[in-house]
């Protein structure tokens, strides 16, 4: 049962890193033509989906690690789901800042007009 649910929280974490890596598009559907990016947006839309990939490819060897091992005591998948949702919303915070920043420029410019 526990190679099972390390397996689930995989293929969630996954799911929530690939949704993530789509949130990062955003800020160029918003920036106004002749405007550019926040240097902080860009930065996070180039860093982001390599860091998120590097995330899941970490979490898939851990759990390679977890199914190939034939030890008894294995680390608990409830151990495993808090260090995935953890490490996700750590990304996830500067990520949000970097989609915000773009749309309230936006609303700054289109107050100025």
């Amino acid at each position: 049962m526990n190679k099972i649910m390390h397996g689930i929280v995989l293929v969630l974490f996954g799911g929530a890193c690939w949704f993530v890596s789509l949130l990062l598009r955003l800020p160029e559907m918003v920036v106004q033509r002749g405007h550019q990016l926040p240097a902080f947006s860009r930065l996070c839309m180039a860093l982001g989906p390599m860091l998120l990939m590097g995330l899941a490819i970490v979490a898939a060897g851990y759990c390679l690690w977890v199914w190939i091992r034939k030890v008894e005591n294995r680390g608990s998948w409830v151990a495993f789901l808090a260090t995935t949702m953890a490490s996700l919303v750590i990304v996830l915070l500067p990520i949000m800042i970097a989609m915000y920043l773009p749309l309230i420029d936006a609303i700054n410019q289109l107050r100025a007009n």
